[in-house]
């Protein structure tokens, strides 16, 4: 089989959470998160992961962002009716199968571009209570879409890993457009901080693609003054979580949040 070849560079950086799930999943009792589907995929999905295996703060990294969303998600099925889960960019990542795939109350959809998607399908087979959405995030017809499919829905949009590739531009429009259809809705990302955007040729692991980031911030604030309907649910660090499992770095960033924000952080907001 030859190595899998991505029609855009920011589609191949679905790759890295893919191999840091698989390789946590490997640590089995210890694992912060257990994905038996990445661990099937990576063995499928022909591609030279060895790349990646030195970097040592992705690899905890993303076990940990991992852990965080699917935790909100958790979180959020339980305390709303009719929850709608809309886990935006997904590459192929099967939150709905490690989180909520037995809950006939829980609707789903898995969101990416049509490559991916397409790639996604032959994979990854819908759970029951998981939909497809072929589209761009920046696009508003599955938005109106799936409004108008859950009139009485509560709805958490999750955005893991994705929009730190983009403009600012590009993402005001994104927020606005959900701000103007969702309300009450939640909105999850985890974004890089600007000495993080400054530095990105040194990250361990996106050093080795293709791909560059476009966008981050330091004070998941600035979003409010967005669109007023916006409102910051809480900003956090990775660092927080697991420490016994941390670099030594990311533990010393940590005692200091506006500082480790500066590299990177966990925002969640809720529409008024």
């Amino acid at each position: 089989m030859s190595e899998y070849k991505f029609k855009n560079n920011i589609a191949e950086t679905l790759l890295i959470p893919l191999y840091m799930r698989a390789k946590e999943s490997r640590r089995e009792a210890e694992a912060m998160v257990k994905d038996p589907i990445a661990q099937k995929l990576v063995e499928q999905i022909e591609y030279d992961y060895s790349k990646f295996d030195n970097a040592k703060m992705s690899e905890i990294g993303c076990a940990i962002r991992c852990w965080f969303f699917d935790k909100k998600v958790l979180d959020f099925v339980q305390s709303h009716i009719n929850p709608v889960i809309i886990n935006v960019g997904c590459g192929l990542d099967a939150r709905c199968q490690r989180t909520v795939e037995k809950d006939k109350n829980v609707v789903f959809y898995s969101l990416d571009l049509p490559d991916t998607i397409k790639l996604r399908q032959h994979y990854i087979p819908t759970a029951v209570n998981e939909n497809y959405i072929s589209a761009s995030m920046f696009e508003t017809a599955w938005m109106d879409e799936i409004k108008a499919q859950h009139l009485d829905g509560s709805f958490i949009f999750i955005i893991e890993g994705v929009v730190m590739y983009f403009e600012e531009c590009q993402l005001k429009l994104f927020f606005n457009d959900l701000s103007e259809r969702f309300h009450s809705a939640e909105i999850w990302f985890d974004t890089l901080g600007t000495l993080a955007v400054k530095n990105q040729n040194k990250h361990d692991a996106l050093k080795k693609v293709d791909a560059s980031v476009k966008w981050g911030i330091n004070d998941g604030k600035i979003l409010e003054t967005w669109n007023s309907n916006l409102r910051l649910i809480e900003q956090t660090s990775p660092g927080r979580f697991f420490r016994s499992r941390q670099t030594f770095p990311m533990r010393i960033m940590s005692l200091i949040p506006k500082f480790f924000f500066k590299f990177y952080s966990y925002l969640g907001y809720r529409i008024n």
